[in-house]
């Protein structure tokens, strides 16, 4: 069953990080302007959002295989949709509409996906997997969206994508099982505590008052925000540059390898996800640093080094949900996480449209990794304190 999520989610990623060097110049060739072409991928980010706030108590109450298979068969549809309108009015809806289903799919995938798992160590294990696949399919299909932006056109892509996800919802119905067969989890001492708190019920408030979790809640909040600046000013640069949108694929091809050639690094699995957190936001923040000041650096390089931090940081925090929360509440948690994340999502788009200028947006991602990684090592020393 494994190995068929991890199918699934090949196709769903590659599905969406193909449309990465499409958006930004596809807005532009239909005459929005560079503000307007960040609220509309901030829209987005915003439907998705609302579509995470509401799909945790469904994901842990019903089976998750429903909400894969049914949103990414819509989710074919809203794809396709974008292909056809060529207003920006039309295609804002269906980017809202496909940001509100693809709220309940990625969760649904990392909850079943954890429930795999029956300790802290496999656990690791999966999500860096995960990581793996997520960072395969980031790979190949950025450049796969460039070419065929360069064959079809862009509303022909969006279409050829389209059907792809339809297939991938088809084949998730068909494969999936409803339920994940008697995997039991080994808890972290604070999900057992939490677990046996009297009148303690599986809520969003439950999770929320976990503090073990906020490193995580804020480190995603950081990494995608850093990542929305980046979807939203490379492709724009290319593009001002009179460049082909292939370069743009290629340089986010290389932005995947460099996270795939952290994730096969397993040594790093044995290293606590604390330290590995801290640690890839701190060079995260002082890339964005030198890309914030103009330091000469090829942007080949600089894309390669950022998908190396996201290789760190990914599996890490989402390793840091399973092994401090219940197996019951996995729904929920990554429900909030694909929330925060969101909102990530919506911020850099929008902020780095308003601003206008490359330097200060990576300025402003710069200000928001290192203080990340500041208030997690703060938070580390106090919960450190609290245990002593």
């Amino acid at each position: 069953m494994r190995v068929l999520l991890f199918v699934v989610l090949f196709l769903v990623s590659f599905d969406m990080h193909a449309q990465t060097p499409l958006l930004a110049p596809y807005l532009n060739i239909l005459g929005v302007s560079a503000a307007m072409i960040g609220f509309v991928l901030g829209g987005y980010a915003i439907s998705n959002l609302t579509g995470n706030l509401l799909a945790g108590p469904f994901l842990d109450r019903y089976p998750k295989k429903w909400f894969i298979s049914g949103g990414l068969m819509l989710a074919g549809v809203m794809l396709i949709g974008q292909g056809v309108v060529q207003h920006t009015g039309g295609f804002f809806a269906f980017r809202l509409m496909l940001g509100f289903l693809m709220a309940f799919v990625s969760p649904a995938c990392s909850a079943l996906l954890g429930e795999t798992g029956k300790t802290a160590v496999e656990q690791g294990k999966i999500m860096g997997n995960k990581g793996l696949v997520l960072t395969s399919a980031g790979i190949v299909s950025p450049a796969v969206g460039s070419f065929l932006a360069v064959q079809f056109g862009y509303s022909q892509s969006f279409i050829i994508l389209g059907y792809i996800m339809l297939i991938a919802g088809v084949f998730a119905g068909l494969v999936l099982p409803a339920r994940v067969p008697g995997s039991l989890i080994e808890p972290s001492r604070s999900a057992a505590a939490a677990k046996r708190k009297p009148g303690g019920k599986g809520t969003l408030t439950h999770v929320l008052e976990n503090r073990l979790l906020y490193p995580a809640f804020l480190g995603g909040f950081a990494i995608i925000y850093a990542q929305g600046t980046i979807i939203y000013e490379v492709p724009l640069l290319i593009q001002k540059q009179g460049l082909s949108p292939a370069v743009t694929g290629v340089l986010f091809s290389l932005k995947g390898l460099g996270a795939l050639a952290i994730l096969v690094q397993f040594w790093l699995y044995k290293v606590s996800i604390e330290q590995r957190a801290f640690a890839g936001l701190a060079v995260l923040s002082l890339l964005l640093y030198t890309m914030a000041i103009g330091v000469a650096i090829p942007l080949q390089i600089m894309m390669f080094l950022l998908g190396a931090c996201f290789g760190m940081l990914f599996p890490a925090f989402a390793t840091m949900l399973t092994v401090h929360s219940p197996r019951e509440l996995y729904g929920s948690v990554f429900s909030i996480y694909s929330a925060i994340l969101s909102m990530g999502a919506v911020l850099s788009p929008i902020i780095a449209g308003l601003i206008g200028n490359w330097h200060h947006s990576y300025f402003i991602a710069f200000f928001v990794t290192a203080g990340v990684c500041l208030a997690g090592g703060i938070h580390r020393l106090i919960l450190s304190g609290v245990t002593r």
